[in-house]
């Protein structure tokens, strides 16, 4: 999921044993478009890595 999230743009890291958490990386200085967007690709992200569909970058 990092991978494609990076591929769109998206800075992220995975935690735990099973890589069950995900923290977001985000500039203190984020607009509120840029966190739309942001949340976008993460959303786009972990449903392509449930299989959900494929991310579109």
């Amino acid at each position: 999921m990092c991978d494609t999230a990076s591929r769109a743009g998206l800075l992220l890291e995975t935690a735990g044993p099973r890589d069950e958490v995900v923290k977001l990386l985000p500039p203190l200085t984020v607009t509120g478009e840029q966190l739309e967007q942001g949340l976008g690709i993460l959303d786009e992200a972990v449903a392509a890595a449930a299989g959900a569909r494929t991310l579109v970058a």
